[in-house]
């Protein structure tokens, strides 16, 4: 409901660096936990005092999120208290609770520049709502005037509504005029919900535009002069303002928080989380020394059973990409800030490059546990494995099983040391950019030590310390010869001292499977996949090592120039432009389709290849070439958003608002209407309803559930103190405050905070209100008096009168299910995969064969418009994965009508659509390395080696099968999205199988000899990772036919008689498959 609350509880009040004190100990306490895992394993009885802290720690309450819960419960605190002062009471007489309400919508707990952005479209939206209200006004007022006597003022007296405002006496009941604001009243829900819709960024703006909306509109056709409409639209607006300035004062001036405090803190994190993430796979490495891990059910299961070192990357990693996506949506809003700090915009869009530059090798050394459960899914090893030695095993399946555990318990010890090594050079590394980037202050003890530090190795932070770093780099990139060797001896491959001196040359001794084909060989094949998996998890390794030292080194740049001091920093105006465009065009950067995935207009991605790195094409029309033509094009705009899914979802809106809406326009209910305040339920329907019916249940729920509370603690606030207004102030702001902590640490569940806070609100500000003005003035708006102990009841009644309407209108005249939506949603996800494939296939082509110097002069060259379309498809599919799993997390709140959804196929086909993903930018990510080896000096021996030239010669011509990947892709998508039935016969392409491929076409280009080769270790991370693509094709595939069927009408008639059994076929493609229950044509 809130964007971007919950990052304000990690941060703090104060300075651009602020927030990071809770980081001061962070990077000791993890090299220390990883210098000795093994300590304080003894479980000790723990004392009272220490379990009260572990609770209060589990409870999240810091210092930061205690002061972010006191400033958001001070806003509607302040206004109730000013509305004590005489002048505040006359000003806004029976709205003044308004003034409570709309200061909790302003959302000051946000950060700076969030609240800021947020405050322009809450103005702008609230003038707009201004002036559409007073054009209602005038209509009402022209269209009375033709019924009754002309510009006679209302009176507010018998069987009108009252005086809703000074100088805005209502008149009695006119038909025409009523018929007129419910139109208008229709037109601007509409409007408001559609705009929520297309763009979220509006979600607070026009829920306080619908306020406004709702309550202008029921006394609109009441007045009887312009005088008296206007004089309420602006005291109205008015008590709006004043909210948002109570609501601003509160955000900049108590416990103020700027967004770069947001990111710096999230960069924080993230940089954290690596380090926690690296020490998880030394962990998980060190275990597979002693535990089977080939023993695991199929990774189709969403409970697949893991051993904790595996779950815990996991775990770590879902934290990652998690946080890695709320930085980069935070990042474009810090950008546009100002503030006085040291880094700029810049600065901050390239630490987070090089953050990103982090994430894709480590996702990738993390699907190492995929990559074993894969191996035991496909040599059928789920059950329980044969505990006996291996000798002792006769089982020709088990056997294999048992010699694949032992070969891999030697290579895990193999890898252990050197890993662990190389991990603790990253750890420490990635602790030198917090200290360097002045993220987390710096250890105290460093500088006392220094004198006596003499010749021992330099310590994160240390001016010397990246060139200590860049020389462990270089000996862990030395050192993989002697891993190579340590494989061979493993394998009775005797290689002479000076082999990788002299590869080409040396002779060596191998065993006779050496020789072997790998097809004719299993001992051969299973002895090539676990070097290729060994090189892979070198690859990776090395690769993050040398993304950490450009980090650090980057890191001393910045310290030796701009993080010297601080300045103002002014975001330019091209940022400032685009931020104009983007709100405009309902978009943000990189991210498009927020809601859904999907343009509005056809269904389908907005992101094509080939023909699209132009203008879309329009299969009905043909470009505009004429001056009328490319104003039609214009018009056609109009239609296509009124049939948009936005448009579609207003008109909902609209219809069920006018549900309550219509009983304020006829004459014998005006009256009724306003005085039972049904516009609170008509208010309900309005800001309630979400696009799809599970998610409007969840939130249905949830409003009930904080009316609920809200109800159960005004009684507390009031009572508790008798009614004394001071005492009912303090409280209230006790009681208030706890509905942010909600929307703080429980986000999903945000509605409930929210109206929790606001029904206090209105409750507690009535009463207060009532108490310092009067009864009777109080009931001079139309609307009774009600004491706490009815009003509180009454307010719980309204609410769910309203949201039981909003749920009928979700469900009529047809509901968009969540089932649907998350159909729609993976199915656009299926085509974004289709391009990303295809821009990767054509990026790897291009960097593999060399050709780089003519494609990457400039912006617009061909290399370069395919890394911009695979960054935009790249971050464009995160967050439509996101996206896809927030559907999934609605499902169970979809009421189920007919047969069960398929929910286990759904998440199967997440789950492979996120691991092709993955590996697909694995495959970018390892191709990289022959860009850069391209580009490297010519005097350096592997740039013009004879094997990169044969490699670059012979993979170029052996065929793959990438194009049938992206085609199969694409028809899934099709399928999937539309619900039709898969082609008939279609299969999955074939395994890319380079590996096989070159050794067909070069005996030698594979070689033992070449394995130090630079380029070597990347081919082997692009071969498991095409193999992981291919093997999660196929299941994908087998998930997508289950859920839409094959188009396949071909049958297949079994006989079976006494002595023999026939069989008859058609190739006439009619099938009829019934198990037995169908019956032949």
């Amino acid at each position: 409901m809130a964007p971007g609350q919950e990052e304000v509880e990690r941060t703090t009040s104060s300075g651009e660096g602020s927030g990071r004190t809770s980081s001061r100990d962070e990077p000791e306490r993890t090299k220390t936990n990883m210098s000795s895992p093994q300590a304080n394993t003894k479980k000790e009885k723990k004392s009272i005092s220490t379990k009260l802290k572990e609770l209060w720690a589990k409870t999240g309450l810091d210092p930061p999120t205690v002061r972010t819960m006191a400033k958001g419960g001070l806003a509607p605190t302040i206004a109730l208290a000013a509305y004590q002062a005489t002048d505040f009471a006359e000003t806004y007489t029976t709205i003044g609770y308004l003034v409570g309400i709309v200061s909790i919508l302003s959302f000051a707990i946000m950060p700076r520049a969030k609240f800021m952005q947020t405050m322009f479209y809450l103005i702008f939206t609230t003038c707009t709502a201004t002036g559409m209200a007073l054009l209602a006004i005038y209509c009402c007022v022209r269209a009375r005037a033709n019924t009754t006597e002309p510009d006679v003022p209302g009176s507010g007296g018998a069987g009108t509504s009252g005086t809703p405002s000074p100088g805005a006496a209502t008149s009695t009941y006119n038909s025409s005029a009523s018929a007129i604001a419910g139109i208008w009243l229709f037109f601007e829900v509409w409007i408001i919900n559609t705009m929520r819709a297309r763009n979220p960024a509006l979600t607070i703006p026009g829920i306080v535009a619908a306020i406004f909306a709702n309550v202008s509109l029921v006394y609109a056709p009441q007045f009887g002069t312009m005088a008296q409409g206007i004089s309420f639209a602006r005291r109205l607006l008015e008590a709006f303002l004043t909210g948002f300035g109570i609501g601003t004062g509160v955000s900049l001036l108590v416990f103020p928080v700027t967004m770069r405090q947001v990111v710096f803190k999230e960069m924080t994190g993230y940089i954290m989380t690596l380090r926690k993430v690296m020490d998880a796979h030394v962990k998980y490495i060190e275990s597979l020394e002693e535990t089977n891990m080939f023993s695991r059910t199929p990774t189709g299961t969403p409970d697949t059973p893991r051993t904790p070192q595996a779950q815990a990357i996991k775990d770590i990693m879902a934290g990652l990409n998690a946080l890695f996506g709320k930085l980069s949506i935070d990042l474009t809003i810090a950008k546009r800030e100002i503030a006085i700090g040291k880094l700029g915009p810049d600065d901050l869009q390239e630490v987070f490059k090089r953050m990103r530059l982090l994430l894709l090798p480590i996702t990738g050394l993390s699907s190492v546990t995929d990559i074993f459960e894969r191996i035991t899914e496909e040599h059928g090893w789920e059950g329980p494995p044969d505990e006996r030695p291996l000798e002792q095993i006769e089982d020709p399946k088990e056997r294999r099983r048992a010699e694949a555990v032992r070969d891999w318990q030697q290579l895990s010890g193999m890898l252990r040391v050197p890993f662990s090594e190389i991990v603790k050079d990253i750890d420490s590394g990635l602790a030198h950019v917090l200290f360097t980037l002045e993220l987390v202050p710096r250890p105290k003890k460093a500088e006392a030590d220094t004198a006596e530090k003499g010749d021992a190795a330099s310590a994160p932070g240390d001016k010397d310390f990246t060139a200590f770093m860049g020389q462990q780099v270089n000996n862990f990139h030395n050192k993989k010869s002697n891993l190579l060797r340590h494989f061979a001896d493993l394998r009775n491959i005797k290689l002479p001292q000076d082999f990788f001196d002299r590869p080409r040359t040396a002779r060596f001794e191998a065993p006779e499977w050496y020789y072997q084909k790998p097809e004719e060989s299993e001992q051969r094949a299973r002895y090539r996949r676990q070097l290729f998996l060994v090189l892979y998890m070198d690859f990776l390794l090395e690769s993050i090592a040398k993304s950490v030292f450009d980090f650090c080194k980057y890191a001393d740049g910045k310290a030796d120039t701009k993080l010297k001091k601080k300045r103002l920093i002014v975001p330019g105006l091209k940022r400032f432009r685009k931020w104009v465009m983007t709100s405009i065009t309902h978009k943000t950067d990189n991210y498009t389709d927020e809601e859904h995935g999907m343009n509005e207009a056809g269904g389908r991605s907005t992101v094509y290849l080939g023909d699209a790195y132009h203008k879309r094409k329009d299969p009905e029309h043909l470009p505009p070439t004429t001056a009328f033509e490319r104003f039609g094009d214009k018009v056609r705009a109009i239609p296509r958003f009124l049939r948009s899914p936005a448009s579609m979802f207003g008109l909902r809106v609209a219809m069920a608002t006018m549900c309550l809406a219509v009983i304020a326009y006829l004459r014998d209910t005006q009256q009724f209407y306003v005085t039972q305040r049904l516009f609170w339920a008509q208010i309900m329907v309005t800001i309630s309803m979400s696009p799809s019916a599970g998610q409007s249940l969840f939130s249905f729920a949830l409003r009930i559930m904080g009316t609920c509370a809200a109800m159960v603690t005004s009684f507390i606030i009031w009572y508790i103190v008798d009614g004394h207004t001071a005492g009912v102030l303090v409280f209230f702001w006790l009681i208030v405050m706890w509905g942010f902590y909600i929307v703080l640490k429980y986000p999903k569940i945000t509605p409930v905070g929210m109206i929790f806070s606001v029904t206090n609100t209105l409750i507690i500000g009535y009463e207060l209100q009532t108490r310092k003005i009067g009864i009777q003035a109080s009931e001079s708006n139309g609307q009774a008096y009600y004491p706490i102990y009815e009003l509180a009841p009454y307010r719980l009644a309204t609410v769910c009168a309203g949201i039981f309407v909003a749920w009928v209108w979700t469900i009529f005249p047809w509901p968009i299910s969540e089932h649907s939506e998350l159909r729609r949603d993976l199915g656009a996800s299926l085509y974004l995969l289709a391009n990303y494939y295809s821009v990767v296939d054509s990026t790897v082509r291009v960097r593999i064969s060399g050709d780089l110097q003519s494609l990457s002069s400039s912006p617009d060259a061909p290399l370069s418009q395919l890394d911009k379309a695979r960054q935009k498809v790249f971050s464009k599919s995160l967050l439509l994965l996101q996206a896809l799993r927030t559907h999934n997390d609605f499902i169970k709140f979809d009421i189920p009508l007919g047969g069960r959804f398929p929910a286990a196929t759904y998440r199967k086909t997440i789950a492979r659509v996120q691991t092709i993903f993955n590996f697909t930018s694995l495959l970018s990510y390892a191709s990289q390395t022959f860009a850069e080896m391209y580009h490297s000096d010519a005097e350096e021996e592997h740039s013009e080696s004879k094997w990169l030239q044969d490699f670059r010669r012979l993979s170029l011509s052996a065929q793959s099968t990438s194009r049938e990947i992206t085609t199969l892709l694409a028809l899934l998508s099709a399928s999937v999205t539309s619900g039709q039935p898969l082609p008939p016969y279609i299969k999955p392409p074939e395994p890319y199988a380079l590996s096989s491929k070159l050794d067909e076409m070069d005996r030698d280009i594979l070689s033992i000899r070449h394995l130090v080769e630079p380029g070597y270790a990347a081919f082997a991370c692009m071969q498991i990772a095409t193999r992981c693509i291919g093997d999660d094709l196929t299941a994908l595939l087998r998930d997508v036919r289950e859920l839409v069927g094959e188009m396949d009408f071909s049958f297949t008639v079994v006989g079976v008689n006494d002595n023999s059994e026939s069989k008859a076929s058609s190739n006439s493609s009619l099938r009829q498959r019934a198990n037995g229950k169908g019956k032949a044509p």
